[in-house]
């Protein structure tokens, strides 16, 4: 949501579209569900006057999960419900929404995951982090009227999460009562509903002032400053002028067939006589693009990350493998690109499931069945292959990185 003046900050412009680390505020916060990959559609709710600007920011950043710019009410709370309505009139079939601030530009993957994960268990959850400091009640008069106990205070953050019919039946009660309610949660809290808090981050930080301005801008030059590899790789990436980097990897497996296996290829149970023998579920396919996504980080393969030795990934699905490693891709801030498969194989014959395969590896990427192309071919029954001895893959991933 972006529709507050923000008259606190002093500026000449809204608060959300003032430039930090060279990007308006509410961009950063857009980029981060851009790379979650359980948001697919968002709505941009902004300033009576500021639609047009808004579809300028969607258009000049590649915003592609933006469906919507509308603008905002008199109110927060009038603003959201235009946002979740608007919505809902592009993607009627949404059971979940998130409700965000602007200008909270420091927003993760990892905080919006947690977050919806904590809703599913009461249809509702905010993000918040333990207060630090002691907290004191003071009357009309200033003086302290108590003490509240400390390690019971969380400081709440968003985005918040919410069923849809949760959150506008919220919000329908509050309109005919007349409450006004400072963040969403209290609205559902009206209905007697409990709200699951789930961890937040104490650089999740909204500007408000010119100090919080400060402190965001020094927080983002620090993360832009952290190296995009893993600190025993010890390479941080170098300046790219600006324009989005690139990474390539690619990866290629082997598995022999054996008896008494399923048949697994791209997280498609596909009925054959044989399985693929592996310490997990044998995957090769879903092995393959793993390693493509790991190499294009420089972070080893599989067998670094899910070791053969170890009785945790006796059996495991390999797609939950792939996400795993998916989400060291986003937490480096990487989206997809695209990903290019190949599987050899003289039986079974892939084709029939070609679709399904293509769409498993999408979801497990966070990217649209477009991004991902998977091919089956044979070796001419030449090669282990060709004497139907089992199965290899091939696949090259191409990950993509803002400045």
């Amino acid at each position: 949501m972006s529709a507050g003046v923000g008259k606190r900050m002093n500026a000449a412009i809204s608060k959300q579209y003032i430039p930090v680390g060279g990007k308006p505020i509410v961009v950063h916060a857009l980029e981060a569900f851009e790379r979650t990959a359980s948001v697919d559609a968002v709505a941009l709710v902004v300033g009576a006057g500021d639609e047009a600007y808004g579809r300028e920011l969607v258009e000049t950043y590649g915003l592609r999960k933006v469906v919507a710019v509308v603008s905002g009410g008199a109110e927060r709370q009038h603003s959201v419900r235009r946002g979740v309505e608007a919505l809902l009139e592009r993607r009627p079939e949404t059971e979940w929404a998130l409700v965000h601030d602007g200008a909270r530009p420091l927003v993760t993957p990892d905080v919006v995951e947690r977050c919806l994960a904590a809703a599913a268990e009461t249809g509702a959850s905010v993000p918040g982090v333990p207060v630090k400091d002691t907290i004191k009640i003071a009357d009309a008069n200033g003086l302290v009227a108590g003490t509240p106990e400390r390690s019971s205070l969380w400081a709440v953050q968003t985005p918040q999460a919410f069923r849809v019919d949760l959150l506008l039946e919220a919000h329908r009660r509050a309109a005919v009562d007349g409450f006004l309610g400072t963040d969403d949660a209290m609205l559902v809290e009206r209905l007697g509903v409990r709200v699951k808090i789930a961890e937040g981050d104490y650089r999740n930080a909204k500007v408000t002032t010119p100090d919080d301005l400060e402190l965001v801008e020094r927080l983002l030059g620090e993360r832009n400053r952290e190296p995009a590899d893993s600190a025993e790789n010890g390479r941080a990436m170098g300046d790219n002028g600006g324009k989005p980097m690139i990474r390539v990897g690619q990866g290629f497996d082997v598995h022999a067939f054996a008896e008494g296996r399923k048949c697994i290829i791209g997280g498609v149970d596909i009925p054959f006589e044989k399985g693929l023998l592996g310490h997990s579920d044998a995957d090769v396919l879903l092995h393959a693009v793993a390693d493509a996504v790991l190499g294009a980080m420089g972070l080893g393969d599989i067998g670094k990350h899910f070791p053969d030795t170890d009785p945790a990934f006796k059996d495991a699905d390999s797609v939950k493998l792939l996400e795993h490693v998916w989400g060291l891709a986003k937490e480096r801030g990487y989206a997809l690109g695209n990903a290019d498969c190949t599987v050899i194989a003289q039986r079974p014959k892939m084709a029939p499931h070609i679709e399904s395969m293509v769409a498993n590896i999408a979801r497990a990427l966070g990217a649209e069945p477009s991004q991902v192309n998977v091919k089956a071919t044979t070796s001419e029954r030449l090669g282990f292959t060709g004497r139907e001895e089992g199965i290899a893959a091939m696949a090259t991933v191409c990950l993509t990185k803002l400045p």
